[in-house]
């Protein structure tokens, strides 16, 4: 089992670029400390341990990657900040052990702010196979503390996954939030909360799905920077008016899609 463990500075967090998805969901901004930088750091730090489980009997495929992260979630209107950060290759089968460490100036914060574990399972080809479905919220303190966390998720299906929606209804009763759609060519985007985003495009001949990693807001924009193996997806989302020159209808949000290199303009809102 091969770990990579991240530890982020409060002074790295003031400059970082943050990213809300979905509930709890943390913007990846974080150091890596090498071994030496461990032991000289080890005084500023304090850790918190658990192990990441899921109720189905059946093992994790090859290649699989597990990915931990502790968040300040005690803003509900901003997005969640990553505090911490680990990612085990190879894992094996559950439960796997997991192993934080963050900068101990967070569990001396005498303000009321609250912190989450979250946890993912991906395949080799980076398809989200496992997703935390629920708040894990922790209370950071002495150092023996919270030695025993256990944080469960649930399968995503496969089936979900597989077949994207092709209208918003069908988003909808697939648990997606958010459906935009455009034109030349034809596309469409569903975004489904703490799970994932799934771009169609080219008429439904081409898609493209990511994890979902929450969002950045920027005033009235909302900015989701996602990406996967086989492609990345910017996708903006402006609280301006947008018609939609095909069917003629309003839409409450302006939408623009760049995958890779290429850019997609149309209208969206909320289910």
């Amino acid at each position: 089992m091969m770990t990579k463990t991240y530890a982020l500075f409060p002074s790295l967090m003031l400059g970082a670029v943050l990213a809300l998805t979905g509930c709890d969901q943390p913007a990846p901004d974080s150091q890596r400390l090498s071994g030496d930088q461990t032991k000289q750091e080890n005084g500023q730090h304090r850790v918190l341990s658990g192990k990441v489980m899921y109720r189905e009997r059946m093992a994790m495929p090859p290649e699989a990657t597990v990915t931990v992260t502790l968040a300040d979630v005690s803003r509900a209107e901003a997005p969640a900040r990553m505090i911490a950060e680990q990612t085990i290759d190879n894992p094996g089968n559950v439960p796997v052990p997991f192993t934080l460490r963050y900068d101990k100036s967070f569990a001396d914060n005498s303000d009321a702010i609250a912190y989450a574990v979250r946890a993912e399972v991906r395949g080799g080809d980076g398809r989200l196979l496992w997703t935390t479905a629920q708040r894990h919220t922790v209370e950071l303190g002495d150092k023996d503390a919270q030695q025993n966390v256990t944080v469960m998720l649930q399968r995503v299906a496969e089936d979900a996954q597989a077949q994207p929606a092709t209208n918003q209804a069908e988003a909808k009763a697939g648990g997606a939030t958010f459906w935009a759609a455009g034109d030349e060519p034809r596309w469409q985007l569903a975004i489904y909360p703490q799970t994932r985003l799934v771009f169609v495009w080219n008429y439904g001949d081409n898609s493209l799905t990511t994890a979902n990693p929450g969002a950045k807001t920027e005033g009235t924009e909302t900015i989701y920077m996602a990406s996967s193996e086989t492609g990345a997806l910017k996708v903006e989302i402006s609280e301006q008016d947008c018609g939609d020159a095909m069917s003629g209808e309003s839409y409450p949000y302006t939408v623009k899609v760049t995958r890779n290199d290429t850019l997609y303009s149309g209208c969206g809102q909320d289910l």
